[in-house]
């Protein structure tokens, strides 16, 4: 690999660290972690019920912490969970009144913030990023699923 090619992973990775930095700033001030503000987002911004299974799918995150993070949020009465009718064990995510009042007055601002910046840059700019995203991370998803699992390596002495 030339240095090129690896200052340029390198610069995609450095960036993507500081946007997920930005949401970690925003998220301490509206008093939430950064793994609730992208559950937020999938709520306030959604258009139909979500299950915990929708929503680690959509986050790529594990189904786990996603759950660990609804209970939070349940904890403090933000949402319910409700059994999906035709499932053995789907629960449907649904914002209570004050979850909703909430993610309005607390959360929603981030959202605003995002729109606000993406109004503001390029959008032939954006397309080609997100166009340059995709097929690295097609390529990138290729190189690993070919990559055999881990083998302990042995040393001859």
């Amino acid at each position: 690999m030339d240095n090129n090619t690896r200052e340029q992973i390198d610069l995609i990775i450095q960036k993507t660290k500081e946007l997920s930095a930005l949401y970690r700033e925003a998220a301490y001030k509206s008093g939430v972690s950064d793994g609730e503000v992208a559950i937020w987002s999938v709520l306030l911004n959604g258009n139909k019920a979500y299950s915990q299974q929708d929503i680690a799918e959509i986050l790529f995150l594990p189904k786990q912490t996603v759950n660990s993070l609804i209970s939070r949020m349940a904890r403090k009465g933000y949402l319910t969970l409700e059994h999906a009718p035709g499932t053995r064990n789907r629960k449907i995510i649904q914002l209570t009144e004050i979850g909703r009042h909430f993610g309005e007055q607390q959360i929603q601002w981030i959202f605003k913030s995002e729109k606000k910046a993406m109004e503001d840059t390029n959008p032939t700019e954006v397309t080609a990023c997100v166009s340059m995203l995709e097929k690295y991370i097609v390529q990138f998803r290729k190189e690993i699923e070919q990559k055999n699992s881990y083998q302990e390596v042995t040393v001859k002495k």
